[in-house]
């Protein structure tokens, strides 16, 4: 074995580990999508339970997802395997049987670590809290680029005439967003998302 090849090794915790950490910034996007919509297409106030729910809907899923593609990893190194006594396999072949075996072991482990998560409530509270967090900043971030759309240079023939209309506009706008942060304030003390 060479150094470069010694190099490209990589633990299989941290497969696991850096596989989690994409599975979970995942979940943690449905959740935050699932909450903009709610909020804003089904005028629904937050609702922890919902997305709590959701979270573990999604990081069930997304077990069962892992657990299916070990199985049929662990099937195609099968096959290969059996084909190595009618013919002689390449380099290739047979390095693909180590890694279908490590990649059968990688999904079995990630199923498990996804589950493990879909029961710990703390984790879940956790991920809800991320999302919602990351959902008010996504709508006070499309507030903010409407309000600056709404800009209107007070040199224009119309200034005047529409000036009620654009303040109307600038007071819903601002009231929603600090809406926002009061309820994202309120949510960190009171129902623990």
């Amino acid at each position: 074995m060479t150094d470069a090849t010694q190099h490209t090794r990589v633990p299989l915790a941290r497969i696991v580990d850096e596989g989690l950490l994409i599975a979970l910034s995942s979940v943690r996007m449905a959740v935050k999508n699932d909450i903009i919509v709610s909020g804003l297409a089904e005028h629904a106030d937050f609702d922890p339970a919902r997305f709590a729910a959701t979270t573990r809907r999604e990081l069930l899923a997304l077990a069962e997802e892992n657990r299916e593609s070990a199985i049929r990893v662990a099937r195609q190194r099968k096959d290969l395997k059996a084909s190595t006594w009618r013919l002689d396999l390449s380099d290739d072949q047979q390095m693909d049987i180590r890694q279908f075996k490590k990649r059968t072991r990688v999904h079995k482990k990630l199923a498990g670590a996804l589950t493990g998560v879909a029961d710990d409530d703390d984790q879940i509270v956790r991920l809800v809290q991320e999302a919602k967090n990351a959902a008010s900043a996504e709508v006070q971030d499309a507030m903010r680029t409407r309000l600056l759309r709404l800009s209107i240079d007070p040199s224009e023939p119309d200034y005047q005439l529409h000036r009620a209309e654009r303040t109307e506009m600038f007071l819903l706008v601002d009231l929603a967003l600090l809406r926002l942060k009061a309820d994202a304030a309120a949510g960190d003390g009171d129902d623990g998302y």
